[in-house]
């Protein structure tokens, strides 16, 4: 009796270890390269069918501040709904919260998008920066951050 109880917590524990692994291989993950310094932090926006996007992140479905090593920074989005979403990225040196500009608007801190979008003044149009994502996959994006 005894061993089929341990047997039988074994197998539990064997179950969900097995099933947060492949938590870990959902969601999705944001690298974000090209970072200048090491300096601050960087503010990470991830927007659902562009509510926000991409000057309000108070409205992004999911945030992240996160530290920065080697010029490089990365975060994971886990247990995401499907649907579509766009990320949006600064560089926020004086960890004031905010992008800082100059007297022409004109961005003093980094910045980028999914799928690298730029557009020729202000930020790309949600179209272009959007992506599908599909519940329980794991997709891995890499911005490369721009400073001008």
């Amino acid at each position: 009796m005894f061993k089929k109880i341990t047997h039988l917590i074994f197998t539990l524990l064997v179950l969900v270890a097995l099933s947060s692994f492949n938590r870990a291989d959902e969601g999705i993950k944001v690298n974000i390269t090209n970072l200048k310094s090491n300096k601050g932090f960087v503010l990470v926006s991830l927007f659902k069918e562009g509510v926000g996007y991409p000057d309000k992140p108070e409205k992004a479905f999911r945030k992240a501040k996160l530290s920065i090593t080697a010029n490089n920074a990365a975060v994971i989005f886990n247990s995401l709904p499907a649907g579509s979403y766009a990320i949006a990225i600064l560089h926020d040196e004086n960890d004031d919260q905010k992008m800082n500009k100059n007297v022409l608007g004109i961005p003093r801190e980094g910045y980028g998008f999914s799928n690298n979008a730029t557009a020729a003044f202000g930020p790309p149009r949600y179209s272009k920066a959007s992506f599908r994502h599909t519940a329980g996959t794991a997709k891995t994006l890499t911005i490369k951050t721009k400073y001008l």
